[in-house]
């Protein structure tokens, strides 16, 4: 009978060794086709940062036309438009308290030509308990925090209040008869007013107006016992002798208002409110355009126009880089959260 041929010790071991070769060289081939993939992709993703954008870029504005944040947006657009070749275009799509505006950028394609300009009830929204068809840190890609404009605390002109201590003796010796206006439950203006009780150990009632120009006027009227409203709001209606400014919600003092002392050298520290103007991307844009786009928004900043009229509006200007706008919002929302959590405050 025949036998079945078996390779010999010796044939194993040259086909073991042409397979070890065989194996080998594959692996220098797959690691050669992986480098130079990678060698490829870095020069190919910087140009195409370098030609961005290669057609308009849209910015969204969440809120109504006419705004604080609007203006700028505006102004700050025409400088990027003639730093980079290509129209930025500002979009409003407000509604919602900015949350129809925000999920359209959530759901846009993260190119970096759909932007996203957001404020303070951004960070706010999470803290409080708002449902949102997105997550604020996770759908977004921070692109710059843009400025701040410092908050000041103010009564109508005819109040007996002369200082923020004649404020909180009135506010202590009738709880609850000091109103305060804010722009609803859960916003920036209501956030502050209850940093402000808790500092101070009173008891203030809200009122709830549609925009701040009304709250003003509120107050201007003598119809709401006090409000914290925007320092170059507050010094126009000032001069027209319809308001008195006490003290602004802020670090330092301004420079617009020298003599006006912060909330902490009134006695009441913690009481800072400095509303910030930021823009985003959609979460996957590529590190290089969010970079650049940080870098055209800087430079308009620093254009000697646009920084003389920000300081006449009160605006303080900041630039972020993404990675400190981020660290930023993490701050704010765990800020507000924790405020929620003492005052109770819960918009669920």
């Amino acid at each position: 009978m025949g036998r079945t041929a078996t390779p010999r010790s010796h044939d194993l071991d040259q086909i073991k060794a042409r397979g070890i070769e065989m194996e080998t060289c594959s692996r220098r081939i797959v690691g050669a086709a992986l480098l130079a993939a990678s060698l490829w992709a870095v020069p190919w993703g910087a140009a195409r940062a370098e030609r961005f954008p290669e057609r308009p870029v849209m910015v969204v504005n969440p809120f109504p036309a006419g705004g604080s944040l609007d203006n700028l947006l505006r102004l700050l657009a025409q400088k990027v438009t003639e730093s980079m070749g290509q129209p930025m275009l500002v979009e409003n799509r407000p509604g919602a308290s900015s949350i129809i505006g925000s999920g359209f950028v959530a759901r846009a394609k993260p190119d970096g030509y759909t932007l996203l300009a957001q404020s303070t009830n951004f960070t706010i929204a999470p803290a409080v308990g708002v449902e949102l068809p997105y997550d604020t840190e996770k759908s977004f890609e921070p692109v710059t925090l843009l400025a701040a404009v410092p908050q000041v605390l103010a009564v109508p002109a005819a109040s007996a209040a002369r200082s923020v201590k004649d404020l909180v003796e009135q506010a202590k010796g009738h709880p609850g008869s000091v109103t305060y206006g804010t722009l609803g439950p859960g916003t920036g203006g209501h956030m502050t007013g209850e940093a402000f009780q808790r500092s101070a150990g009173i008891t203030l009632s809200q009122i709830p107006f549609r925009g701040s120009s009304q709250t003003l006027q509120a107050l201007a009227g003598g119809h709401i016992g006090m409000a914290f409203g925007n320092l170059p709001e507050i010094l126009e209606y000032e001069k027209g002798g319809l308001v008195r400014p006490l003290a602004i919600a802020a670090d330092k003092r301004s420079a617009l208002a020298p003599t006006l002392p912060t909330m902490a050298e009134a006695g009441y520290p913690g009481v800072i409110s400095e509303p910030w103007y930021g823009i985003l991307a959609p979460a996957g844009t590529p590190a290089a355009i969010v970079d650049r786009l940080q870098v055209e928004f800087a430079k308009a900043l620093r254009q000697p126009d646009v920084a003389q009229r920000l300081r006449e509006l009160g605006i303080r200007t900041v630039a972020s880089t993404p990675q400190e706008f981020r660290q930023y919002i993490s701050g704010e929302i765990r800020q507000y959260g924790k405020l929620a959590k003492e005052a109770n405050i819960s918009l669920k």
